[in-house]
C-alpha cells in the first residue's frame, strides 16, 4: 500500500465556492459552476439542501471537509489516524462572478484555496451504503488564503485513491512565503481573522511538518508491520498441501498455491514475488529485476508486470516518450541470446516484412533475423529448455500491427500442447540456414513473451480491438524527481521545482521531462567547463529548450493556449533570471500566436 513520502503534505481538490466558503448555499447555484454536475447543482443547491461536501471547509466556528469514502476509505478504513497531524492543502479551479469556472478553457489551472493541520478524521455513516470521512483540523490550525489568489499547485497523485494528493514539502514552504509577500495594507481577506490564521499558520509550519513527517513514519511501520503479518499468517496457512486433486493438477495456478514467503530481516524490505514458484515463462526473470521496477516506477507496475507473467504472452508498454519503456522491457530479461528488439517500419504492409519471403528461384524461405530467433527458441524448447524467449517490439504500431503480426498473434494463443496450431507455414521446401526436419515450418513456443512500445501522436496507429483483447496494456508514467533519481542527477531544489512546475504546465501538451533529457543535462553538467557553463542553470537552460520546450505545438485558435501562456508567464518569471534561453523562448509564442501563427517547434 502506497502512502505519502515522510515530511510531505497531503491534499485533494474542493469544490469552487462563492461567498467564501461561509456555509451558506450558493445563489443561482444552476448557473454557478463550482465544477460539481449540473444535476447536483440543480437537485440539491439550488433547493437549498446543504448536501455539498465543500460549504464548511473553511467555515469559522468549526470548520470541516467531507471526502467520500471511494477516494479516501482504502486508507483510512484500516489505517484511521494515517492523517492526523498531516498538511492538508485545498485547492480547485479559479473561479469569477458571475459564473464561476469557466468551460471555455479546456486547460484551467489550480489554485491554492487554503490549509488544515488536521487533528482527527471521523467516520460518518450515511446508511448502509454511504460513508464519509470528516477531516477536521485543529482550532488553530486552519487557513484560507485570501483573493485574488494566483499560487499554482503542483502534486503527485498517490495510486490507490483519486482523492489524495501528494505535495512536496518545500513547495508548500515556497507557497507560503510568497504569500506573505503579497501581504499589505490593501489585502483582501474574506474576514480579519484570515490574516491571523495565516500568519500564526505560516509561523508554525516548520515544526508542523516535522510533526507529519513522526507521524507518516509511524503510519508506514505499522502498514509495514500489518502486511508482514498477514503474508506470515498467509503462509503458515498455505504450508499443509493436502491429498491432489488430480481435477486441479492441470490447472496453470496450481503452482501459486505453494507460494512461500521468506523470513523479512529487521531493515524490512520490500516484500517481491517468489519469482521460482510464479508459472514458468514469466517476464521477470531475477529478484533484481523486480527490486529496480519497483523502485522507479512503483509497486502497482510491477504488480501489473507480474500479471502478466501468468495471464498474457505478449505486454504493451505505452507512454509518453522517453518514459523508460525500451529501457523496461530490455531489462526484463539480461540473456542477450534469448532477447531480441524488433524495429517496426512504418512501411510494413504484409507478413513478409516480419518473417521474409519465398525465393522464386530456390524455393527456399529467406528468413529474416525474427524468424531466426523463433528457430533458436523453437531448438531450445526440444531440448526442454523451458526459459523465457523475449521478443521486443520497437514503436509497434508505427504500421497497423494486424498486417503483418495477425497470424502470429493469433496462433501463439492456443494452448501448449496444440503444437499443430501453433506452428506457421511459412512456404517453400525448407528455410535457408535452419536445418529442419520438419521442412519450412516454425513452432511457436509456449516461452515467447512478446513485449511491444507504442506511443500515442500522429505518426501512430490506434491499436484495433483484436490486439488489444489479446494483450495486456501497462502505462508507464514518470515523476520528474524519480527521472532525476534515476539518473544520479543531485540538483537544488529550486532547480527541481523548475522541473516539476514546467512540466505540469506542459504535460498536456506531451512536452514531459523524460529520462532522455535527464541523461543530456546529466552529460552537460559533468562536461560544463568545456562547454563554458557558468553553472548547473545554464547546462538546465539549454536541455529544457533542446528537448522539453521543442516539443510544444501552440494553434492559434485554441482557447486552452491563453491558460497555458498565463502559467507559462508566472514561470518564466520564477525561474527566467536563471533560465534565460527558455524565458526567451516563451515570451515569442504569445506574439507568434497573436500574428496568426503557429507555435511548431520542429
Amino acid at each position: 500500500m502506497n502512502f505519502i513520502t515522510a515530511g510531505n503534505a497531503v491534499g485533494c481538490t474542493i469544490n469552487s465556492h462563492r461567498r467564501g466558503w461561509d456555509g451558506s448555499i450558493c445563489r443561482n447555484a444552476e448557473t454557478w459552476n463550482c465544477s460539481a454536475k449540473q444535476q447536483f447543482r440543480t437537485d440539491y443547491c439550488q433547493q437549498g439542501d446543504p448536501r455539498c461536501y465543500h460549504i464548511h471547509v473553511f467555515e469559522s466556528g468549526t470548520p470541516y471537509c467531507l471526502i467520500d469514502d471511494l477516494g479516501i476509505g482504502w486508507l483510512l478504513e484500516q489505517y484511521p489516524n494515517a492523517l492526523d497531524n498531516q498538511i492538508m492543502l485545498f485547492w480547485g479551479k479559479k473561479y469569477q462572478e458571475p459564473r464561476g469556472i469557466s468551460e471555455l478553457n479546456t486547460r484551467s489551472k489550480d489554485y491554492i484555496f487554503g490549509a488544515y493541520r488536521v487533528q482527527h478524521v471521523e467516520c460518518v455513516r450515511i446508511n448502509d451504503f454511504k460513508t464519509m470521512w470528516k477531516l477536521v483540523p485543529y482550532p488553530d490550525g486552519w487557513v484560507r488564503f485570501q483573493q485574488p489568489h494566483a499560487l499554482t499547485v503542483y502534486y503527485r497523485t498517490i495510486p490507490e485513491g483519486p482523492y489524495l494528493k501528494e505535495i512536496n514539502r518545500v513547495a508548500v514552504e515556497n507557497l507560503f512565503k510568497t504569500a506573505e509577500q503579497t501581504v499589505g495594507p490593501s489585502s483582501n481577506w474574506f474576514e480579519p481573522e484570515d490574516e491571523d490564521r495565516f500568519a500564526y499558520f505560516h509561523a508554525h509550519l516548520g515544526d508542523w511538518f516535522e510533526q507529519a513527517r513522526i507521524e507518516t513514519q509511524k503510519v508506514k511501520q505499522t502498514m509495514l508491520s500489518s502486511q508482514q503479518q498477514q503474508e506470515t499468517t498467509w503462509a503458515a496457512e498455505n504450508t499443509v498441501i493436502s491429498t491432489p486433486n488430480t481435477e486441479l493438477l492441470h490447472s496453470p495456478f496450481e503452482q501459486l498455491k505453494h507460494l512461500e514467503v521468506r523470513k523479512v530481516p529487521e531493515q524490512h524490505p520490500p516484500v517481491l514475488a517468489d519469482l521460482k514458484r510464479l508459472p514458468p515463462y514469466g517476464l521477470i526473470e531475477k529478484e533484481s529485476s523486480q527490486e529496480k521496477i519497483r523502485s522507479v516506477y512503483g509497486k502497482d507496475i510491477l504488480d501489473s508486470l507480474l500479471a502478466v507473467s501468468i495471464s498474457r504472452n505478449m505486454l504493451i508498454l505505452t507512454g509518453n516518450p522517453g518514459v523508460g519503456k525500451s529501457t523496461l522491457a530490455n531489462e526484463l530479461i539480461d540473456d542477450n541470446e534469448r532477447k531480441l528488439i524488433v524495429t517496426v517500419g512504418s512501411t510494413w504492409r504484409g507478413r513478409e516484412d516480419l518473417l521474409g519471403y519465398v525465393n522464386p528461384i530456390s524455393n527456399e524461405f529467406e528468413p529474416t533475423e525474427f524468424t531466426r530467433f523463433l528457430a533458436r527458441a523453437e531448438a531450445a524448447w526440444r531440448k526442454n529448455d523451458r526459459r523465457t524467449y523475449l521478443i521486443i517490439f520497437e514503436e509497434f504500431n508505427l504500421s497497423q500491427p494486424e498486417y503483418w503480426f495477425a497470424d502470429i498473434l493469433v496462433r501463439s494463443q492456443y494452448p501448449e500442447e496444440q503444437e499443430k496450431l501453433r506452428t506457421l507455414e511459412l512456404g517453400g521446401k525448407s528455410v535457408r540456414g535452419i536445418p529442419n526436419s520438419q521442412g519450412s515450418r516454425i513452432f511457436l513456443t509456449p516461452a515467447l513473451r512478446f513485449v511491444a512500445t507504442i506511443n500515442n501522436d500522429h505518426t501512430t496507429l490506434s491499436l484495433s480491438p483484436r490486439v488489444l483483447d489479446r494483450a495486456a496494456i501497462v502505462e508507464l508514467t514518470l515523476e520528474a524527481r524519480t527521472t532525476l533519481d534515476r539518473a544520479n542527477l543531485e540538483l537544488e531544489e529550486k532547480q527541481i521545482m523548475a522541473i516539476e512546475e514546467l512540466e505540469e504546465l506542459l504535460k498536456y501538451k506531451d512536452a514531459m521531462f523524460s529520462l532522455r533529457a535527464a541523461d543530456s543535462l546529466k552529460r552537460c553538467i559533468e562536461h560544463r567547463d568545456q562547454l563554458n557553463f557558468n553553472s548547473i542553470w545554464d547546462a538546465l537552460d539549454i536541455v529544457l529548450l533542446q528537448q522539453v520546450l521543442t516539443k510544444v505545438r501552440l494553434l492559434v485558435g485554441d482557447p486552452s493556449n491563453d491558460g497555458l501562456l498565463q502559467g507559462l508567464e508566472e514561470w518564466r518569471e520564477s525561474y527566467g533570471k536563471n533560465l534565460r534561453k527558455c524565458a526567451n523562448l516563451i515570451s515569442s509564442w504569445g506574439e507568434t500566436l497573436k500574428d496568426g501563427r503557429d507555435v511548431i517547434q520542429a
